[in-house]
């Protein structure tokens, strides 16, 4: 057990991942109640718990995946893994992936048949994204590729909120929804950009960096361009929902500290502005759920039923 502790606070910080993935969820879950039923307030209940569980279980199976898609290469490049020093095996993780799921079926079967099939769909896709897509060699070679299509797991974790949320199937998300669904893919997008791209110093042979494949620049700068699609789809979800004028000045708030961040790393390239990145793309989700959080709230007010 001591262990796998180890290896959960090394490649799946419960915290940091408890607390984004509560964000997250949070936002995703009151955007569906609200867009729903607009004129009542809105409110909690134990289904919001039951999805936060097994959201946070969703994204830990697919840890579970990455690691087994990944072993033979990090072995060799991490091999101070806990996973690479044989301390957790890839036996053991696949016996806590099918735990997870175990619950994950469990939790969305309670909750109702919208959310087990939104569960479901998230399956499917972890499924092919275990198996490549179908597509290895192709998105190997592409990697910017690669993480175009992976991302669209994001949209489909929106889609599986609102199913919990609203107690409707994934395909009848209305469309403020959807747009917000596509906010989810942008800021994934960067994150992944931004936490993987290195300085040039950095870079190490059988290091897999967006960095290394598309330049520093490129990688920092995409990621940037990706917070500012999305920050563009949240004005129209922002003007669908009627809020006020702060939520606008506050995302512009955000995307200027990105901005800053990305404009840092390419004034001055080091270890710590491009670590930085990671960091400023994070803060960018975190506060964002959070600020569409507050200003549903602020508008239709929360109880908990």
């Amino acid at each position: 057990m001591r262990n796998f502790w180890a290896y959960l606070q090394e490649r799946f910080p419960p915290l940091v991942n408890g607390i984004l993935i509560l964000s997250y969820f949070t936002a995703n879950y009151l955007l569906a109640r609200g867009a729903v039923w607009p004129v009542e307030r809105l409110s909690l209940s134990w289904r919001y718990v039951a999805g936060v569980v097994a959201l946070l279980l969703m994204f830990f199976h697919l840890r579970v995946i990455d690691e087994h898609k990944d072993y033979e290469q990090d072995i060799i490049v991490h091999p101070n893994r806990v996973l690479s020093r044989g301390l957790v095996t890839l036996a053991q993780l696949r016996r806590a992936g099918f735990a997870a799921i175990t619950l994950e079926l469990a939790l969305t079967l309670a909750v109702g048949l919208p959310a087990f099939v939104g569960c479901l769909i998230i399956l499917a896709l972890s499924w092919l994204i275990y198996k490549e897509f179908y597509l290895g060699h192709t998105l190997q070679r592409h990697l910017l590729v690669n993480a175009v299509v992976h991302m669209i797991m994001m949209p489909a974790y929106s889609l599986f909120v609102f199913a919990v949320a609203a107690g409707h199937y994934p395909w009848a998300a209305p469309g403020v929804v959807l747009l917000y669904a596509w906010v989810s893919y942008g800021v994934g997008f960067a994150y992944e950009l931004a936490r993987k791209t290195r300085a040039p110093h950095d870079e190490r042979p059988g290091l897999i960096t967006y960095s290394s494949a598309i330049g520093p620049y490129a990688s920092a700068f995409g990621a940037l361009l990706a917070l500012l699609l999305s920050g563009l789809i949240s004005v129209f979800v922002g003007r669908a929902l009627n809020f006020g004028e702060w939520y606008y000045s506050v995302a512009g708030g955000l995307l200027l500290i990105v901005t800053g961040g990305v404009l840092h790393f390419r004034l001055r390239t080091t270890t710590a502005t491009a670590a930085r990145l990671q960091a400023y793309a994070g803060l960018f989700i975190f506060a964002f759920d959070w600020l569409l959080a507050a200003e549903l709230i602020r508008l239709h007010g929360l109880i908990w039923t």
